[in-house]
């Protein structure tokens, strides 16, 4: 793999928009696995974590973890939550353990308690390549059925492949982000399976559509969920240049991590939650035309409206949760679906029901959608 370093300049918009997201992903995470009675551990694994910190100060994946992870040390120590993080860099593993030492060095002359953290003891720092590492590990996550996951993937040279996805997919109670520039995918281009991907569904991957091309590769991943399996695939992109995109894909089996993902991409594109520009040219973006009805809400929530509608008329999302989950899997929030069901209730399409806007997976009893 190319050899990744921090350049000797600040970090451009588009990484801070990366780590940003990032970055507010997992301030929403963590607190909740590590507040869950369900979970006795909380494994976080950073594949490619860089050097942690570049020379202005600036944070890369690793140290934000790091970052976020204090203000919550008090409760670790409460819930006697055991964390464990594992920081793995083939190329910066030398300038990683240096950093990453000095980071706790200070943090601990800052807090003035014990420190929860120690290097080898639940923080480790590897320096292997990620293939090999992944394997190696990859039993031992299978096996932590009361963990917390949480995997992030930030490579160089590298595309997230059908066999790495499959074993992602089977691990329990982890999530995974993965960035990927525009030009790692049109490598993948050239995978068959990809290829046929694009033929059934008439997908164009051309230059011309660079733009949406990390869409196109998180709608592929959704078409190799096998059939029954609850999962949620979100994707965001960031614009780096005008013929470059950083593209985030996340995965996850839980209807609440899907709903935090999507949470943090709605903060930032209020209008279809999938970018840092506007990814489609939508006219909702200008204000000018947003003065319009018509133009005040963007075509992907017009046309995930009358879709919604349709197929409670056919009878194929029969519940509350059906409509609530579906809109997860078309990169929706719940308040999006909640705010249809109201409206048919309203017109007297459906019969009344209580509906929610967040936390679907507390939902004991579904409610039946009885069209009227």
């Amino acid at each position: 793999m190319t050899r990744k370093t921090f350049k000797s300049k600040p970090q451009d918009e588009g990484t801070q928009s990366k780590l940003e997201i990032f970055k507010e992903y997992f301030k929403e995470s963590f607190p909740v696995f590590l507040h869950s009675p369900y979970f006795h551990e909380i494994i976080i694994v950073d594949f490619f974590a860089g050097q942690g910190i570049n020379e202005y100060g600036e944070y890369g994946t690793s140290f934000n973890i790091l970052n976020e992870i204090r203000p919550h040390c008090e409760a670790v120590r409460r819930y006697k939550k055991k964390v464990t993080i594992v920081f793995n860099d083939k190329d910066e593993v030398k300038t990683l353990t240096s950093n990453t030492e000095n980071f706790l060095t200070e943090c601990q002359l800052n807090c003035g308690q014990e420190c929860n953290f120690k290097k080898d003891e639940n923080i480790f720092i590897k320096g292997k390549d990620f293939t090999q590492y992944f394997n190696e590990i990859y039993p031992a996550l299978r096996r932590k059925t009361n963990a917390a996951i949480l995997l992030f993937l930030d490579p160089y040279n590298f595309v997230l492949d059908q066999e790495i996805f499959y074993k992602l997919i089977n691990l329990k109670n982890t999530e995974f982000i993965c960035f990927m520039p525009t030009s790692i995918l049109y490598r993948f281009n050239e995978v068959k399976s990809f290829q046929r991907y694009l033929a059934d569904f008439n997908v164009s991957f051309e230059t011309t559509n660079i733009q949406k091309c990390h869409r196109t590769y998180a709608d592929f991943l959704n078409q190799m969920i096998p059939a029954g399996k609850e999962y949620y695939i979100g994707c965001f992109t960031i614009k780096k240049s005008a013929s470059n995109h950083y593209g985030l894909i996340f995965g996850t089996n839980h209807s609440f991590g899907a709903e935090k993902f999507q949470k943090v991409c709605w903060k930032i594109d209020e209008k279809v939650g999938e970018a840092d520009f506007n990814i489609d040219s939508e006219p909702a973006y200008n204000s000018q035309m947003a003065l319009f009805e018509e133009y005040s809400i963007s075509h992907k929530i017009h046309n995930f409206k009358n879709k919604v509608k349709k197929l409670i008329n056919e009878k194929q999302l029969k519940t509350d949760v059906e409509v609530y989950k579906w809109a997860l899997t078309q990169r929706c929030l719940v308040k999006h679906a909640t705010e249809i069901l109201n409206e048919m209730m309203k017109e007297g399409k459906i019969k009344y029901f209580k509906t929610c806007s967040s936390g679907i997976h507390k939902i004991k009893e579904p409610n039946n959608i009885f069209v009227l």
